[in-house]
């Protein structure tokens, strides 16, 4: 794995529908990334959040799972173990594709086996609705079990 240089700045993505604050640890501030933004910041005070254990950056595992900030570089990701360069290991966040992916299972046992498997989090319950509003699902038993998993309304 090549070194990485803690001087040099990784871009990193609000998955949040909403905005997020969290102190710097390396320097004096704060850090306020609008919702579904991105912003940069120095690759040493990624790895300082990630080594204090900063929810938004190391999710529900440690290990990046369900993450509410995602770091857009992959040798970044690598290096702090959330992924491996071989690809058999890759951070499990919830995106558009992946939301596709569970919205096109063709059965409603795997659509609800997934849903209980990778949406865990609110800002993911919140990803996923927004998801389905946003592509117009038309599908009864899947926005029924999703209102009743997520406690959120499909129409607003």
């Amino acid at each position: 794995m090549e070194k990485i240089n803690m001087d040099s700045r990784s871009t990193i993505k609000n998955l949040c529908n909403w905005d997020v604050y969290f102190n710097l640890i390396n320097t004096v501030g704060d850090v306020m990334i609008k919702a579904n933004a991105t912003r940069e910041l120095l690759n040493g005070e990624i790895v300082s959040q990630v080594n204090n254990n900063n929810v938004f950056f190391v999710g529900t595992d440690g290990l990046g799972s369900h993450a509410r900030i995602y770091i857009e570089n992959p040798e970044l990701r690598q290096y702090i173990g959330f992924e491996s360069n071989d690809g058999k290991k890759k951070q499990d966040i919830i995106t558009d594709d992946k939301c596709e992916y569970i919205f096109n299972l063709k059965t409603q046992k795997a659509f609800e086996d997934n849903v209980n498997k990778s949406i865990v989090t609110e800002h993911e319950k919140d990803k996923i609705m927004e998801y389905a509003r946003k592509n117009k699902i038309n599908d009864f038993e899947k926005i029924y079990f999703l209102e009743n998993y997520t406690n959120r309304k499909f129409k607003q």
